[in-house]
Formats: structure tokens, C-alpha cells, sequence
């Protein structure tokens, strides 16, 4: 998986033998030793405190690594080297690097490199989105238009563009009952998926929530439909996963044509035991 660049050994154990950190390592030796030295905790207080150190295209890369462990692609060894890589710049931990951007983190932005080249099937546009987005929200800038990860401040506009547009989508279903709802989605449906935003000019205007390969939850804004944000979406899961799974009720004819338009297929059709109003499992997979 990697080339045959050395690093200079990094001591994260106290009782490491000084002869050994002298010894040149590969970047796969590296990766294997450091992988179990990464934690999010650690990571992300390393490049908010260090941030000008790292520098932006460090902070890119860096992050870019992380958003990759969600691609579909990424297999445990991929892991092992993003990991690795994440855990050798984290290695010391207690590290004060020099002022000057990258001095002191040329390995560290080294091996970063060699595990983007090592790990480029789980690297999509998506996912370099995701980073570019990371870092200028980290340093200030704002962040860009598209998909990201969704924060928990971000509850209130999700929870406000799932009423709505719920509502809106299922007319053949009394509002009360969506707004019965909303306490659910806030403390048990939300919490328990991974969930997704479209963020418009710093304004939430989509989301989609996902359930290992259960598309949970797709929607998007009633003033920014019909405009890409759901497709933008629906791709972004497309890419967490190799196949998705989803209900639509059989009366929510637009739903059900987009989806279509999308590759997925109806695969099945059941009651829905909250309303009692038919639906469709429709099912999609990669190619």
C-alpha cells in the first residue's frame, strides 16, 4: 500500500530504547506503531492550538484523512494508515513545535502525504468538501456552501427544516402528528444516526440522517427544493455506503420519482406503523 519513504521514529513510550529512535522506519512500519496513539480528542486539540503551525494545507490534508475513514472504500487497513499517519502527528503529544508553518512537522506532513496517496480510493469530492470546509471554519473563514457533518448547535435548523417540509411532503397526514414528533427526532432518532447538513451561506437548509445502510431521513428546506441540495445529499450518502435502503409512502409521489431518478428501486411495500398509510422500501447499491 505505501512507498518505501523513511521516518525518523517518534518517542510515544518513556521506556523506549534511545538506539531505536536513531533507527529509520518505513511508513507502513509507521503506520502499524502509531495507529493505536490516535484519538479524536487529541486530534482536533492538536490542530485547533497549533493551527498556524500545521498551516493551511497541513490542516487540509490532515483532514482530509479523517473525513476519508468514513468513505464506503475504506477498508481496516486503510484505517491503519490514516490512523498511523493522524497518530504520528499527535506523537508527542506534548510537542510545542517552532512558529514558523511546517517547521517541525516535516515528517508528520510527510507521512500525511504518503497515506493520502496510499488511501485515494476512499478520497472523493465529497470528502475534500468535508476538510476544505473543516479548515476555514477552523481558522475563521466561515464555512463553504455544501455538505458537512452535522454539530450539535445545528438541532434547532435540522429539527425546523424536518417539520416543514414534512408537512409539505405528506399532506395526506395531519400536521399534529409531525409535530408530535419533534421530540423524538430531537432525543432519540437524531442522536442515534449519523447525520449529514447542507449548509447554504451559513444558513442549514438540508440533512439526511443514516443507520449504518438505512437512509433514515432525507429533506431538504421548502424554499431550496428542486434546486440540487437533495441530490448533493443523497450522493454524499451514496458515498458512506455501498448500498442504501429507504421507505417513502406510496402517496408522496414526488419522493418516490426522485429516488427513482437516483438508481433506486422499489423493492418491497409495507404499512407504516405509526400512521398506518402504505409505503415502499426502495433499495439502491452500487455498481
Amino acid at each position: 500500500m505505501f512507498n518505501k519513504l523513511t521516518f525518523k521514529r517518534k518517542s510515544h513510550d518513556p521506556l523506549i530504547d534511545d538506539d531505536l529512535l536513531e533507527q529509520p522506519m518505513s511508513v507502513a512500519e509507521a503506520a502499524e506503531e502509531y495507529a493505536c496513539a490516535y484519538d479524536d480528542v487529541s486530534f482536533w486539540t492538536k490542530c485547533k492550538r497549533y493551527a498556524g503551525s500545521i498551516g493551511r494545507s497541513g490542516l487540509e490534508k490532515a483532514f482530509t484523512l479523517y473525513y476519508a475513514t468514513e468513505h464506503k472504500n475504506c477498508t481496516f487497513a486503510h484505517k491503519t494508515a490514516i490512523y498511523g499517519a493522524l497518530g504520528y502527528l499527535l506523537t508527542p503529544i506534548d510537542a510545542i513545535p517552532d512558529l514558523t508553518p511546517l517547521l517541525g512537522y516535516t515528517d508528520d506532513i510527510g507521512m500525511i502525504g504518503a497515506a493520502l496517496v496510499a488511501v485515494g480510493l476512499c478520497i472523493d469530492d465529497g470528502v475534500k468538501h468535508q476538510a476544505k470546509d473543516r479548515v476555514g471554519r477552523l481558522l475563521g473563514e466561515g464555512a463553504l456552501d455544501g455538505v458537512r457533518a452535522f454539530e450539535d448547535c445545528d438541532m434547532d435548523a435540522v429539527l425546523s427544516v424536518w417539520l416543514t417540509a414534512s408537512i409539505k411532503a405528506h399532506d395526506f397526514v395531519a400536521p399534529d402528528f409531525w409535530a408530535s414528533q419533534v421530540e423524538a427526532m430531537r432525543d432519540v432518532y437524531l442522536p442515534s444516526a449519523k447525520v449529514y447538513v447542507y449548509e447554504k451561506q451559513g444558513k442549514v437548509v438540508g440533512f439526511y440522517a443514516l443507520t449504518n445502510s438505512t437512509l433514515a431521513a432525507l429533506f431538504v428546506a421548502t424554499d431550496e427544493q428542486a434546486k440540487g441540495v437533495g441530490k448533493c445529499l443523497l450522493a454524499h450518502a451514496k458515498a458512506q455506503q455501498k448500498a442504501l435502503t429507504l421507505t417513502v409512502y406510496t402517496a408522496n409521489e414526488p419522493s418516490i420519482g426522485f429516488y427513482m431518478s437516483q438508481g433506486f428501486k422499489v423493492a418491497s411495500e409495507q404499512i407504516n406503523e405509526h400512521t398506518g398509510h402504505k409505503e415502499y422500501v426502495m433499495a439502491w447499491a452500487s455498481a
